[in-house]
């Protein structure tokens, strides 16, 4: 009788201590949530609210894109013989863009969404030859490369009005090696050695109405006059994006981007190393930059045919403009 009092007292107990755990447990748990629910972190972008405030066209945007197609003026371009232009098949460009803020809060839920972080995007601009007209290094030809970082501050009210303000965006162009170590297309005794680096402010407003979504801003200098061959001294640009519901997350998307660059071109004496350059003439010239974009939009996949007109950002030919037609297709994160 004892025996079974005991069991019975011991099994209450095992019942009732399992209760107050799972209790507690459930107290623990929806603690954690309440607490989650007063800041929801993300220092990725959001799809679903940040691809209007990233223009589909613009040239400067940080989504991650393959581009290939041809450049009407490639022979103007690169007017050197050895080039062989007309024996390429295809015009290639890969470019790898995101943004990342570690520093992401909410006020007041999404009313005030503040994003502090840094912004990258590299391009590699590439052709492929015919079979038997391959350069050098291969068939894979890299003539340059396009990199820009910066490092941003954004305010985000009701998710459709963007502003930001970029105190400091570094930009530098590069010459592919495949040029560099080709004697017959760049003579390192003769041709112009040619750098490109410079820093800018950059200052932005973006605006969602509707189906359409709108930007503008400007950039200027801070840093690289009379030391870089190019310096891009001051740029406004605007453009607008337009947006068609299909079906489901599909979407008709058109864009436009428009911009006036006022650009300082120098040709610099460099001396050796450790010795300093200095520019030995400079020219001051304004040009246009004219993008147009038609596409679907599928979420954060886009795919459509775009022109460009340009200042060309290839190393070798960033005197010319450039103009280039091709399908394309991005990726927003």
């Amino acid at each position: 009788m004892i025996k079974h009092t005991l069991l019975c007292f011991i099994l209450l107990t095992i019942i009732l201590n399992a209760q107050n755990t799972n209790s507690l447990e459930q107290k623990m748990e929806s603690y954690s949530q309440k607490v989650k629910t007063q800041w929801k972190y993300n220092p990725l972008r959001n799809p679903e609210t940040d691809k209007y405030f990233s223009g589909y066209a613009d040239i400067n945007n940080y989504n991650t894109k393959f581009w290939f197609g041809t450049i009407f003026n490639a022979n103007k371009l690169y007017n050197n013989k050895n080039f062989t232009i007309d024996k390429v098949i295809i015009f290639h460009s890969p470019t790898l863009s995101t943004e990342l803020a570690p520093i992401a809060f909410n006020i007041n839920e999404e009313t005030h969404r503040i994003r502090i972080g840094l912004a990258y995007s590299a391009k590699f601009n590439f052709a492929h030859y015919q079979y038997k007209y391959d350069k050098l290094y291969g068939t894979s030809f890299l003539f340059s490369t396009y990199m820009q970082v910066e490092a941003y501050f954004d305010y985000i009210f009701k998710n459709k009005l963007k502003i930001r303000f970029a105190p400091l965006k570094h930009i530098c162009y590069h010459m592919g090696g495949d040029i560099l170590g080709d004697d017959s297309l760049h003579n390192k005794i003769d041709d112009e050695f040619i750098d490109v680096g410079f820093e800018q402010m950059h200052i932005a407003a973006y605006y969602r109405w509707g189906w359409f979504s709108f930007y503008g801003g400007t950039l200027f200098a801070i840093t690289g006059f009379k030391k870089s061959n190019l310096v891009n001294i001051f740029t406004i640009y605007a453009g607008s994006d337009f947006r068609f519901p299909l079906w489901g997350e599909m979407n008709l998307i058109a864009g436009f981007y428009a911009a006036a660059e006022y650009d300082e071109f120098n040709k610099i004496d460099r001396k050796a190393a450790g010795e300093g350059y200095n520019a030995i003439e400079s020219i001051y010239k304004w040009s246009p930059s004219i993008s147009v974009a038609l596409g679907v939009e599928i979420y954060r996949f886009a795919i459509g045919v775009k022109y460009e007109y340009l200042r060309s950002r290839q190393l070798y030919a960033f005197r010319k403009m450039e103009s280039k037609i091709g399908l394309e297709a991005s990726l927003f994160f």
